[in-house]
């Protein structure tokens, strides 16, 4: 895989995993939301960033 697919599908996943975190937000603030639907979105936005992270994972900084 290229550099610039890797690129392509960690924005991707970061992408959705925003997606979710939006409709997270608004259905937390619905009086009556249920904890552990709350629960399973925080956990797919957290796996869709670690997947993000490692398909392209950041370089690392030199210091000059």
């Amino acid at each position: 895989m290229t550099n610039s697919e890797r690129k392509k599908i960690a924005e991707l996943l970061e992408r959705r995993a925003n997606e979710i975190a939006g409709f997270n937000d608004s259905y937390r603030r619905d009086a009556s939301h249920f904890g552990s639907v709350e629960l399973a979105l925080t956990r797919e936005i957290s796996r869709l960033r670690r997947l993000a992270e490692c398909v392209n994972p950041e370089e690392p900084e030199t210091d000059e």
